[in-house]
């Protein structure tokens, strides 16, 4: 069976982030390691999405059994378990991961530990653009203090633009 690794990383949650995959042939060979940058999105929505980065690849690779593996609790047993999605703006994405899964003869996925997911860690990471200070729009922003901001989206969270 193939073996599909996703992460997604925030710098900011929301900030820049970025999706990462690796796919292991069931050889374990390394048949594509693939990033993509995101935009500006949450932690949990940049791992939705780098699943879905996942499922669509290995579809176009022509994949029909796929083990799925990532270091997210949240999406892992959102999608293949029995938590509920607590917040409304991931189920448009659960629902996009599990159209995909549809079309797939089997697939099944397994939570890993941060450890054993590095190389795709290291590619969504890699795949984040530095900060701007066009990055977030600026009528969501808040100045607090001259490198402190609030960002307001879905959620409301402090930036330390400094420190990042």
């Amino acid at each position: 069976m193939y073996r599909g690794y996703f992460d997604g990383a925030s710098k900011g949650n929301p900030g820049p982030a970025g999706a990462g995959i690796v796919i292991m042939s069931p050889e374990g060979n390394t048949i594509l390691e693939y990033s993509r940058e995101l935009g500006i999105r949450t932690n949990n929505e940049a791992e939705y999405l780098a699943l879905i980065e996942l499922l669509q690849k290995a579809l176009e690779l022509g994949i029909k059994e796929l083990e799925v593996l990532g270091d997210s609790q949240l999406v892992i047993n959102q999608v293949f378990g029995s938590w509920n999605i607590n917040q409304p703006h991931l189920y448009e994405l659960y629902e996009q991961a599990t159209e995909l899964i549809e079309k797939f003869n089997r697939v099944r996925g397994k939570w890993i530990p941060r450890e054993k997911n590095k190389k795709a860690d290291s590619l969504s990471n890699a795949a984040i653009t530095p900060p701007s200070p066009n990055t977030f729009p600026e009528e969501k922003l808040e100045q607090v203090t001259e490198h402190i901001y609030i960002a307001h989206g879905t959620e409301d969270y402090a930036v330390d633009v400094l420190h990042e």
